[in-house]
């Protein structure tokens, strides 16, 4: 059995990165008198980026966050310096061995466009707890919130991720297949970062909070639960505003703490974790053995016995 192989990189190299990208992300950027922060969360699989990507960055030349720097896009992952050998080895593998690189990347992004206080476009899948530390840094510099959550069962975000790994390994893209343990970790710290977010949101005048369901079936589509827009008035009272139901965590958690129990949300999910299945074929060597172990686990669990 060979080695697996061995990358480095080091702080010049993260820097050289982040020389190499800067100066395209950060061309035509303006600094605005109210700091805008645009944050899209929810756990890997959730349907996030897709939120991001399909609706609130398009039109592409003319959506309203034109003047926002992105954190995080692929690509970045590119300048790894010893990129050209891990994609050689497969997408799987290229992104596997670039995550802890591209982390660094986007945080030289990061600390360069807070200080600048630009407006930011943030995307969250609560994989770290530190996402819960940040937002009283940046309700202290005035930065005002607009944050979009999706929520969805943590059974619907892993057959979603596995299908999302699928498509990629068929375009090429780089991307990974999620272990049930990331999930259960991005789960346990969904609560602490969604309740300092929504602090945060009080924190800064006309700050939004905007909150979606996805699941299996039906729910397939995105659909708006709650929203609220908060406004604080110069003695420090905050009243909220609402466009459909005021948000609340619990909505949240009632959302994601919601396993299927009739026969026919069962039968959703049995479906979904079938089709799925029947997209391993065509790169069946290269999908590990842990994605056809998941998805058959859900299907004996659901099964109408």
């Amino acid at each position: 059995m060979s080695a697996a192989p061995k990358y480095s990189y080091s702080p010049d190299q993260v820097i050289e990165a982040f020389d190499k990208i800067s100066p395209a992300l950060f061309k035509g950027i303006t600094k605005e008198a109210i700091p805008k922060v645009l944050v899209v969360a929810g756990v890997q699989g959730s349907g996030k980026t897709y939120l991001l990507e399909k609706s609130l960055l398009q039109p592409e030349k003319t959506h309203p966050y034109v003047n926002y720097v992105r954190l995080y896009l692929p690509k970045y992952r590119e300048e790894h310096p010893q990129y050209a050998d891990m994609i050689k080895l497969g997408v799987l593998h290229a992104y596997e061995h670039t995550e802890a690189f591209v982390r660094e990347v986007s945080q030289k992004i990061f600390e360069q466009a807070f200080a600048e206080k630009y407006n930011i476009i943030m995307e969250c899948a609560f994989d770290s707890f530190d996402f819960a530390t940040w937002p009283p840094m940046a309700t202290a510099q005035g930065y005002q919130f607009e944050i979009h959550i999706v929520g969805c069962t943590q059974e619907f975000a892993h057959v979603s991720s596995i299908d999302r790994g699928l498509a990629s390994l068929k375009k090429q893209e780089l991307e990974r297949f999620l272990a049930t343990p990331q999930l259960t970790l991005s789960l346990s710290n969904a609560q602490p970062v969604i309740r300092a977010f929504e602090t945060a949101a009080k924190a800064v005048n006309h700050s939004k909070i905007f909150l979606y369901q996805r699941g299996f079936g039906a729910l397939y589509e995105r659909n708006l639960q709650a929203q609220s827009t908060y406004c604080k008035a110069a003695n420090g009272d905050v009243t909220t505003t609402t466009t459909k139901v005021h948000f609340a965590y619990s909505i949240y958690a009632g959302i994601v703490e919601n396993p299927a129990y009739s026969v026919d949300d069962r039968g959703d999910v049995i479906k979904a974790c079938h089709v799925t299945l029947s997209k391993t074929i065509t790169d069946s060597k290269l999908v590990p053995v842990h994605v056809y172990n998941d998805l058959y686990a859900y299907i004996v669990k659901h099964v109408n016995r």
